[in-house]
């Protein structure tokens, strides 16, 4: 949306139309299996991972083309726009209170190259600057801050990932030369919204307080999901980076695509 393009349909959806493309994403799910976290003691919801979700991709591939070169051929007009990979990996251990450290070991670095020939990478956010860490962080008196007042071993955390999947991708685009792959820096650009909040009318006494929910510091960590029964909502979204303390506003979503989209050069008005 913030892109001025349709949204789209859920591949569950049989009834959907897929003509503008189709959208594998499940809603909190990791990137590893569950599994993965089970013989580990963490508690994560038992969606489909990234592995089913690739699964389902090839499955929708057969049912549009019936050959190697017939499906190169499709992919080659289109554009995979992957992740952001790792939010719920690192938040449900983080909220569980394992260590930096230890949630280190878990990042991971599985692309798949499928014969895409304009693949979009984006990395992750700043997450030490979101409500819901900020939330479990408030609790810990060792937690060191940034300028930003953003928890800094999380941001330390998420420059490691983002780091590591960038040499993932030049590894990638030297092994296929003829494929397009860029990385969307979400990471800078979020951080661009904290240093020009003024400038882009965001409320700077409200950085980190969402418009959904009331806790009465970052409305996060809330038992109702936004939309709820009772769940209060600010009078203008507009003014607000945060929405529900996951995820942004409409307009702080508007400014990041503004500014990733004009890094990578893209033009999506053609």
């Amino acid at each position: 949306m913030s892109l001025g393009l349709p949204l789209l349909n859920p591949y569950l959806d049989k009834t959907a139309s897929f003509n503008n493309g189709v959208n594998f994403a499940v809603a909190s799910a990791t990137t590893l299996d569950p599994s993965f976290y089970l013989v580990r003691g963490i508690i994560v919801p038992p969606l489909p991972s990234l592995r089913p979700q690739l699964s389902w991709f090839k499955t929708y591939l057969t049912s549009i083309c019936s050959t190697p070169t017939d499906c190169a051929d499709k992919l080659k007009g289109s554009l995979f726009f992957v992740g952001e990979f790792g939010y719920n990996d690192i938040y449900n251990p983080y909220l569980e209170g394992r260590s930096i450290q230890e949630i280190q070991t878990f990042v991971p670095l599985e692309l798949i190259q499928l014969g895409a020939s304009q693949v979009v990478v984006p990395g992750n956010f700043p997450l030490g600057c979101f409500p819901t860490f900020l939330a479990v962080a408030r609790k810990n008196s060792s937690t060191t801050y940034d300028d930003f007042g953003c928890v800094k071993s999380v941001n330390n955390l998420t420059s490691f990932e983002n780091n590591n999947l960038q040499g993932a991708l030049n590894s990638l685009r030297n092994e296929f030369p003829d494929t397009v792959i860029l990385y969307a820096d979400y990471y800078n650009a979020f951080l661009s919204l904290l240093r020009q909040a003024t400038t882009f009318g965001f409320d700077t006494e409200k950085l980190f307080t969402p418009c959904c929910g009331d806790d009465g510091v970052y409305n996060a960590l809330l038992p109702t999901f936004c939309g709820g029964l009772g769940v209060p909502v600010c009078p203008n979204p507009n003014v607000r980076i945060h929405w529900d303390g996951i995820h942004l506003t409409q307009e702080a979503y508007r400014r990041m695509s503004d500014i990733i989209t004009g890094n990578l050069g893209i033009n999506c008005t053609q």
